[in-house]
């Protein structure tokens, strides 16, 4: 039997959230994507037909930025509903998919609901716990907005207004569908992947959001070359005690990252000296 040619539909994707439970950190950023690429990459690469992305627009890859239309949302910190809304305005195909930026998502997924959706109100993956996944579902665009109309979205539940319609449930692999939320949700998530540098990357990001520093300007793989080499040549004991005092002292001379790539460097060379043996 030769498959059933359904129309692509536009895409709506959501990435205005603060993230306060994650200390505002840009969740749709983090490398969390089936691909081990940003969250928000898998998503524009799975959605469908027109990309229009609510919310500020965020450096990625050249292929990713091609398929994107960035539009800016129109009641910020209005919740996903009046993102949605904002979004909505750009949509011009019967059908469109709604998603998260900041959940993995597989053009396997996004198929099998735009196929579930067609001449229903719409589809939408079923979570864990039963319930509908409004942001993981494909709608048909008039019935969306005679819903989010009224209010334009703002502060609105989209899993409340979308289970006022007739929506059809897909069972969609689990792993293929997941929030992140928490922090809880990407120990999670980098705990069962054993991808060790992966979890390095997220540690250091949870870290530098409590200590209110950005990550970037942290230079890991110098400190850790450095951790290395003052475990193996002088003690195991000495080598976080070391990264400590460098960060101490950049800290306290206000040093920016070449500067603190200059004391590395000093350290380094005083681990080679330690190690020489008359």
């Amino acid at each position: 039997m030769s498959a059933v040619n359904v129309p692509m539909p536009d895409s709506i994707v959501v990435a205005g959230g603060k993230a306060t439970r994650m200390g505002g950190l840009d969740k749709a950023m983090l490398p969390l994507g089936l691909s081990g690429k940003a969250l928000i990459v898998d998503v524009i690469k799975s959605c469908q037909g027109k990309v229009f992305i609510v919310g500020s627009s965020r450096e990625i890859d050249a292929e990713s930025q091609e398929l994107v239309n960035w539009v800016p949302d129109l009641n910020p910190g209005g919740g996903p509903a009046a993102g949605i809304w904002s979004g909505l305005g750009s949509i011009s195909t019967e059908y469109v998919f709604i998603s998260a930026a900041d959940q993995t998502l597989t053009n396997e997924t996004v198929t099998r609901i735009v196929s579930a959706a067609q001449g229903n109100d719409g589809a939408w993956a079923i979570r864990a716990d039963g319930n509908g996944q409004p942001l993981c579902a494909c709608v048909r665009t008039d019935l969306l907005r005679e819903l989010l109309e009224p209010t334009q979205g703002i502060n609105q539940s989209p899993l409340r207004l979308l289970s006022t319609l007739n929506m059809v449930g897909v069972t969609v692999n689990p792993n293929q569908v997941v929030d992140f939320d928490t922090w809880q949700d990407v120990a999670k998530a980098v705990k069962e992947s054993d991808a060790m540098d992966q979890i390095t990357q997220m540690w250091l990001a949870r870290v530098a959001t409590l200590l209110n520093v950005d990550s970037h300007d942290v230079l890991t793989s110098e400190l850790l070359d450095l951790t290395r080499e003052v475990a193996h040549g002088v003690e195991r004991k000495s080598a976080p005690l070391t990264t400590f005092l460098i960060g101490y002292a950049a800290g306290k001379e206000s040093l920016n990252p070449d500067e603190v790539r200059k004391l590395i460097e000093t350290v380094s060379n005083a681990v080679a000296e330690w190690q020489i043996v008359d």
